[in-house]
């Protein structure tokens, strides 16, 4: 088994597992029954993720080559290419800036710091990873104080954070969908300041805009800044301690820890692969030729394990130098949410070092539960760990 599938916890994907040495592109099998183009290297899938001739709208058509038999909104930020894509992706980067970062550090870690304080043992999927990105995003969002509880508890059912039937999160994604949109539709809730009151304002400003569209995009927020935050603090923090040299190395240098996160973003990618593009037209991409709507797809994985200046990338190391990844993506659909991912990890795991320098996993990673390898975003159900 080559390196990116051996030394990931939880499940995968079958068709990630792939001969050594893994081509650069691979015709796979996918469980909808399409044939689509895997794509392996770091530079090739550059060009997938950001070039014209792959198109994301056309990977959502009805009879397009599919990965998942689940099939996105057509009319969602994610399934969009430009310029419709840039017309609402503009309306919440501006939530995502350096300077909103800043402005959200100190809150979060306090609420860091007081979830650990009197604390000697803790399962810390739910009772700090999912608490701190709760509440990030509803800080984010402008989510009212006294709402967030409601907020938090119909997205972890609506996302299969809270263990639950796929029907129960179907249900919970309609109430939330529902819920969302009395928020942005709703007078006087929170300044303009917030994400929340920026879109109202937006849609009292351009009738073009439709409620669905805005709804669309606080769930797609939930997508980049909670669900996968959740999975890639997780698996950061998992990492850490199934290597615990390690994570001592960043207990005696906590001033690695932002080189750090980069190095676990490549090393244990929350999202496995990237939405499928397909061709427009006919085209060569790495010496394969691709039809025109031939589905193509990124392994992120396996990407962020080929990088030919990166020596010895199936091992660890938390003080490796230039890291680069394609966790987040590339090109019009990077991560809208990767700042806001690399600062709640970066928090959670600064804190945890000042707080539980000795912290150690309670349980054999082996028995860990984790989510199903169906789901789009990895990561352990539970961590039990004391220091």
């Amino acid at each position: 088994m080559e390196h990116a599938t051996l030394v990931q916890r939880g499940p995968l994907p079958s068709y990630l597992s792939l001969p050594d040495p893994v081509p650069d592109l691979v015709r796979i099998l996918a469980p909808t029954g399409d044939h689509l183009w895997l794509v392996t290297d770091r530079e090739l899938g550059r060009q997938v993720l950001a070039e014209d001739r792959f198109s994301r709208a056309l990977a959502v058509a009805p009879q397009a080559p599919a990965i998942h038999p689940l099939r996105p909104d057509a009319t969602a930020l994610t399934s969009l290419d430009p310029p419709d894509h840039h017309r609402l992706r503009r309306l919440v980067s501006h939530a995502f800036t350096p300077p909103a970062m800043a402005a959200l550090e100190k809150g979060l870690r306090q609420t860091a710091s007081d979830l650990l304080t009197g604390r000697r043992s803790m399962d810390l999927v739910p009772d700090y990873v999912m608490v701190l990105a709760a509440t990030a995003i509803c800080r984010v969002l402008g989510i009212p104080e006294a709402e967030q509880g409601r907020f938090s508890a119909l997205a972890d059912r609506a996302h299969g954070i809270t263990p639950c039937s796929p029907e129960q999160s179907g249900v919970a994604r309609g109430e939330l969908r529902e819920y969302v949109a009395s928020l942005v539709t709703a007078d006087g809730l929170g300044p303009d300041e917030d994400l929340l009151g920026a879109l109202r304002r937006s849609r009292e400003e351009d009738a073009a805009l439709t409620v669905d569209e805005l709804t669309g995009l606080v769930e797609l927020l939930l997508d980049a800044g909670y669900e996968t935050t959740i999975g890639q603090i997780s698996l950061a923090v998992l990492a850490l301690m199934e290597r615990p040299e390690q994570w001592r190395l960043l207990v005696r240098r906590p001033a690695a820890v932002p080189g750090a996160v980069e190095e676990l973003l490549r090393y244990a990618p929350v999202v496995p692969i990237s939405f499928t593009r397909v061709a427009r037209h006919d085209t060569v991409l790495g010496g394969e030729r691709i039809r025109a709507g031939e589905g193509v797809l990124v392994s992120l994985l396996h990407a962020n394990f080929r990088l030919r200046d990166h020596p010895d990338p199936a091992d660890l190391r938390v003080d490796r130098q230039g890291v680069r990844h394609l966790t987040f993506g590339h090109g019009p659909h990077v991560c809208l949410g990767a700042r806001l991912a690399r600062l709640q990890t970066r928090i959670a795991l600064n804190e945890l070092i000042a707080t539980a320098p000795n912290l150690s996993l309670d349980v054999d990673p082996a028995g860990l539960g984790w989510r199903p390898s169906e789901a789009l975003v990895r990561g352990p159900t539970a961590l039990p760990v004391s220091w």
